[in-house]
């Protein structure tokens, strides 16, 4: 009995020490994030679940505003970012080389709430026809985060497919999101086109309602432009040559990617628990409505394919953020599935 017991202790220290050992070994990589919301949901679950961990992976994951992260990675301060599909293109057309190596959002993310009063005055909603919703904007100011952006790409999209000119027949105002919120709110513009949560937001105070979505609405509640969809928006990106002499490396980040988002389609209510711990602030309702809409959206698996590209270089072109002797013939080079078990 009393040599059971040693062997027992024994091998518990064997296994806590293997433990130290593997913990101690794990390799450190840093995946940087423009921001801190839903759109970066398989990351967050990968960490919290320890799916990164069991691969043999320590990700350090730092906030690095907007297009800042993806500029981390061509600079080798990081290995990886997760960055939209339209930011790789454009990067391969300046010629830098990097490569998608996991899809984790299909969505056009976009949606543009108007105020509420005037649209209802004008009997507009979210069902009338797209032509009806565009002339309601004729003459109006929207407000956008940036020029040339995809919140402004979105906002030309639905005016072009409402029959009229976005640069002659709509004014824009640039504005972070508070402050569009603020101005929508006072009257001050008559609507702004923004990512989730922010339509949430103002749908719920009562002050905004719905114009146009890309996620929702529309045919089969697919958004206004599903011929334009699924797309290439959010994903893993690396540069090409580091994924080349680190391929290991790539397939265990890709591999806990892909157990996150497994796990957050088996695991709703407690995925959303873990998530809303990484986004402060955020109204539990608010936070509950953007994640229903946006599990919608996440695919089934980081594969990607040419016609997601092909619909994320169309939203740049039919959005004016990209010319048409710029774009891509071929996206053979901007991404793999090599990673992808």
């Amino acid at each position: 009995m009393r040599k059971l017991r040693y062997f027992t202790l024994a091998a518990l220290a064997c296994a806590a020490l293997a433990g130290i050992t593997k913990a101690a070994s794990a390799q450190e990589v840093i995946l940087a994030l423009p921001a801190a919301n839903l759109g970066f949901a398989p990351a967050y679950i990968a960490e919290d679940k320890g799916f990164w961990a069991k691969q043999g992976l320590k990700v350090k994951m730092p906030i690095i505003s907007g297009i800042g992260s993806m500029n981390a990675v061509l600079s080798k301060s990081a290995q990886f970012s997760i960055s939209s599909g339209l930011t790789i293109i454009r990067a391969n057309i300046r010629g830098q080389k990097v490569i998608q190596i996991a899809g984790t959002f299909d969505g056009l993310i976009e949606e543009l709430v108007v105020d509420k009063k005037a649209a209802q005055a004008a009997g507009i909603t979210i069902d009338s026809p797209i032509g009806k919703r565009v002339e309601f904007l004729k003459g109006k100011t929207i407000a956008i985060a940036g020029a040339n952006a995809l919140p402004h790409g979105y906002l030309r999209l639905f005016v072009r497919k409402g029959g009229l000119n976005p640069e002659r027949d709509i004014k824009v105002a640039v504005m972070q999101p508070e402050a569009a919120a603020a101005a929508l709110k006072s009257g001050a513009i008559a609507g702004f086109v923004e990512t989730l949560p922010q339509p949430f937001q103002a749908i719920d105070a009562g002050y905004g309602m719905l114009l146009s979505s890309g996620l929702r609405g529309g045919a089969k509640d697919r958004g206004d432009f599903p011929e334009i969809s699924p797309l290439a928006l959010n994903g893993v990106m690396a540069r090409t040559d580091y994924c080349e002499e680190n391929a290991a490396t790539c397939s265990k980040l890709v591999e806990g990617i892909a157990e996150a988002m497994r796990f957050i389609r088996s695991n709703p209510k407690e995925s959303a628990e873990l998530l809303h711990k990484h986004i402060p602030g955020m109204d539990r309702g608010v936070f509950e409505k953007s994640f229903a809409l946006w599990i919608k959206w996440m695919p089934e698996s980081p594969r990607m394919d040419d016609k997601r590209f092909g619909n994320a270089q169309e939203v740049m072109l039919q959005g004016g953020m990209l010319k048409a002797e710029e774009k891509l013939s071929s996206f053979a080079h901007i991404y793999t599935n090599k990673f992808v078990k």
